[in-house]
C-alpha cells in the first residue's frame, strides 16, 4: 500500500510541475500574441489618422468593429464615453480604459503604456505627424514582438525542462 501512495505521490508531483511549465509557456504564447495585435492595432490608429483622417473617438469605433474580443469592449466604452460630454478629457478615458484592458494582459509595463500613453504622445495638429508619432510609439512593440518570437521556442523548452527537472528533483526528495 505504501509503493501505491509512492507512486501516486510522484505522479501528482511531476503533473503539478509540468502543469506550471504549460502554464509558463502558455503566458509567454500569450505575450506574444498580445504583443502582435497592439501592433496590429496601432498600426490601424496610424492609418485612420494618416489616410482616414478620422478623430480618435471614430477610431476607437472602428477599433471595436474590427479587433479582438478582448480589446473590442476597451474602444467600444471609449467611444461611448468620449461621445457623452462630460467634459472628461478623452486622453484621460483612453488611458482609464486601456488601463483596465491591459491590466491582466502578460505585457511588460514599457509595452503597455506604448498604447495607454499614446493620446498623450499625439499633441500635434497635422495627421501626418501624429501618424508618425503613433509608428514611433509602436516601433517597441515591433522590436518585443520580434525578440519574443524568437525567444520563443527555445524558451519554451526550456521552461518545461526545468519543470519537469523539478518534479524528479523534489520526488527524490521526498522519497
Amino acid at each position: 500500500m505504501g509503493l501505491v501512495f509512492k507512486i501516486l505521490g510522484t505522479v501528482c508531483i511531476l503533473a503539478g510541475c509540468m502543469g506550471w511549465g504549460v502554464s509558463r509557456v502558455g503566458e509567454e504564447r500569450g505575450r506574444v500574441r498580445n504583443l502582435r495585435e497592439l501592433i496590429q492595432i496601432t498600426g490601424r490608429i496610424r492609418d485612420e489618422i494618416a489616410y482616414g483622417k478620422h478623430t480618435m473617438p471614430e477610431i476607437c469605433l472602428i477599433l471595436a468593429q474590427n479587433c479582438s474580443p478582448a480589446y473590442r469592449a476597451c474602444f467600444l466604452k471609449i467611444y461611448e464615453q468620449a461621445g457623452q460630454g462630460r467634459g472628461e478629457p478623452f486622453d484621460c478615458i483612453w488611458t482609464r480604459q486601456t488601463g483596465k484592458c491591459l491590466k491582466d494582459v502578460p505585457l511588460a509595463e514599457e509595452e503597455k503604456a506604448v498604447l495607454t500613453d499614446l493620446p498623450r504622445n499625439m499633441g500635434m495638429q497635422e495627421e501626418k505627424l501624429q501618424a508618425e508619432s503613433v509608428a514611433r510609439a509602436a516601433g517597441l512593440l515591433v522590436r518585443n514582438c520580434r525578440m519574443a518570437e524568437e525567444a520563443y521556442e527555445n524558451k519554451s523548452k526550456v521552461i518545461l525542462s526545468v519543470s519537469a527537472l523539478t518534479g524528479v528533483f523534489i520526488t527524490i526528495l521526498l522519497i
